[in-house]
């Protein structure tokens, strides 16, 4: 299937911090020191900027750990805009800044909008269960993902669109599954493994015969945003306004 570097260029994403200044001229770091004119009064050639590196995924997620460990609402702003949409770019960006100041890192972080709601939800779910709620009886389903906005190209929304489908079936009748690849280390043959654990309950939520192609780049972090809501409504019940039945009414939790 399209590579998701390949995906996130055709919606146009940029890296969250590629127009930001340097954290040494933001945070109050000491100044470059001034340029030195040679003889003759011409002024030297600026150096090329360094080209930002993509941070690793581990590193991303880390980050928002550290930004959701100090302010656990950091996040909800953010997971309440819809995917792909100028809301969640505006988010995403100012959350991404702000992990930036807690890890102290010298550079932007460099990473995708996309890639940073994953790890937020991942972030906030881990703060908020580090004792994961019990299914509710009778059963009580969060409300599907938020798909992307209106607008998104539509050769992106096709690809994304079954992915979205097996993490809205597999996240409830699977979420011990779903929390063991969210513990892996990202990028690793655990999180492989873990992924390869929910084949079956995939198979399960299909028509016989259908061809399952899904990035796992991609389905961990629909997995970290669907296990969060499923959650939050097994723990506030029916009247969460995740809750399958209320959430087309209103707005997303606080």
């Amino acid at each position: 299937m399209q590579p998701i570097k390949k995906l996130l260029e055709a919606l146009g994403v940029t890296l969250l911090a590629a127009g930001a200044t340097p954290a040494a001229a933001q945070y109050g770091s000491a100044p470059p020191p001034p340029s030195v004119t040679p003889r003759g009064g011409a002024a030297p050639p600026a150096a090329p900027a360094a080209p930002l590196v993509a941070a690793a995924p581990a590193e991303v997620l880390r980050a928002a750990i550290c930004v959701v460990g100090r302010d656990a609402d950091a996040g909800h702003a953010l997971l309440a805009t819809i995917p792909f949409s100028p809301e969640e770019r505006t988010q995403a960006g100012a959350l991404a800044r702000a992990a930036q100041r807690c890890l102290r890192l010298a550079a932007p972080l460099a990473t995708t909008n996309y890639s940073f709601r994953g790890a937020v939800a991942e972030a906030v779910y881990e703060s908020r269960f580090a004792t994961p709620p019990a299914a509710r009886a009778p059963a009580l389903g969060a409300a599907p993902l938020p798909r992307p906005a209106a607008g998104t190209d539509a050769h992106t929304v096709e690809v994304l669109a079954p992915m979205y489908a097996l993490v809205d079936c597999a996240t409830p009748r699977q979420p011990a599954l779903v929390r063991a690849l969210l513990a892996t280390e990202p990028r690793s043959p655990e999180e492989t493994a873990a992924l390869a654990a929910l084949t079956p309950t995939f198979v399960a939520c299909v028509p016989a015969g259908t061809q399952l192609r899904i990035d796992p780049r991609v389905m961990r972090n629909l997995f970290a945003e669907a296990l969060y809501r499923w959650s939050v409504v097994q723990r506030d019940g029916p009247p969460s306004p995740w809750a399958a039945a209320a959430a087309a009414a209103a707005p997303a939790p606080q």
